[in-house]
């Protein structure tokens, strides 16, 4: 079958049919994959969609566990598997691995990590300031629909999210940290922003773009600049490195934090309107933005010259 695949090899075409040719097989393997996945699911846990609609308030434990399970299955059949098929296609003829997977030193892993913590107060203060934003009077009725779904959505995983014992707690950390990171960043870093880079032939463009869509196909109006800012760090680390398993340690950290705290009883979903920040409060995000940025430039330095993302590759 690797013999195959390798036959379809898609280095050779232009960005713009990539693009098509990957967006292809995500909508078609990746929900094909999903929906047969979904079917032994119906069968354990005896639940079904609409069982998940009041998820948010009095569901059975078949519920969540069903809800569970779809989380599972959707980052490993939309996400997981297509990106990895695509990125198998995308190698050149002559190359035997997948580059961007290669090892990464200790020293950029441990700076990754302080970099994902420095963060925290970023994105903390930005969805506060989010969510005090409102759209124009004439989409109030919109405005509303989508505070409605993120409420529900909330409510799903604080279900989800809640810990009761070691073995839950590392159950959420695969679920809702490790999964939805390494196949996050394999699509849309591993795969759509390499093959905008070559489309707009701008490395910051496609880093730009791809963290545009990132945050909005997570349909949370309340968390879309906090997200935006993270699809922005995830990009330019893996723009400047090279190395994808940089950017999926940022955002498993990212993942994990609000997991691990809500077993430790000290966290709380921050992007809830609770007022605007003040502008002195922004005055003590100017430590960890220097971090942040400290982080990345040393990234970008270190790495100069040695991951130029072919640009100049398109065909």
């Amino acid at each position: 079958m690797g013999g195959n695949i390798h036959k379809l090899n898609l280095s050779g075409f232009s960005p713009f049919v990539q693009l098509i040719i990957s967006l292809a097989i995500v909508l078609g393997i990746g929900i094909l994959l999903m929906l047969l996945l979904l079917i032994p699911g119906f069968l354990i846990f005896h639940s079904d969609l609409s069982g998940l609609v009041s998820l948010s308030g009095a569901a059975g434990q078949e519920d969540i566990d069903f809800l569970r399970y779809m989380l599972i299955v959707q980052d490993i059949a939309l996400f997981i598997v297509p990106s990895l098929i695509i990125m198998i296609l995308l190698r050149s003829e002559n190359q035997s691995g997948l580059s961007d997977l290669k090892l990464p030193r200790t020293g950029d892993l441990v700076l990754v990590i302080l970099l994902a913590f420095s963060l925290i107060p970023i994105t903390d203060f930005t969805g506060r300031l989010n969510a005090g934003l409102h759209l124009p009077q004439w989409m109030s009725g919109l405005e509303q629909k989508m505070v409605k779904m993120e409420d529900d959505a909330d409510g799903m995983i604080d279900r989800l999210i809640v810990s009761e014992n070691i073995r839950t707690l590392a159950m959420n950390l695969f679920m809702i940290a490790l999964l939805p990171a390494v196949g996050e960043e394999f699509i849309f870093r591993g795969v759509f922003q390499k093959i905008l880079q070559r489309l707009f032939h701008s490395g910051n463009g496609a880093v730009w773009v791809t963290a545009v869509i990132f945050s909005a196909i997570h349909f949370q109006f309340l968390g879309f600049i906090p997200r935006l800012i993270l699809g922005l760090v995830f990009g330019y680390l893996f723009l400047w490195s090279g190395n994808l398993w940089l950017s999926i340690l940022a955002h498993f950290v990212n993942n994990a934090i609000p997991v691990v705290g809500t077993y430790l009883h000290f966290y709380e979903n921050s992007y809830q309107p609770v007022g605007m920040p003040s502008w002195n409060q922004a005055l003590l995000l100017l430590f960890p933005v220097i971090v942040c940025a400290g982080i990345l430039f040393y990234v970008r330095n270190t790495h100069r010259g040695q991951n130029i993302n072919e640009i100049n590759e398109t065909p």
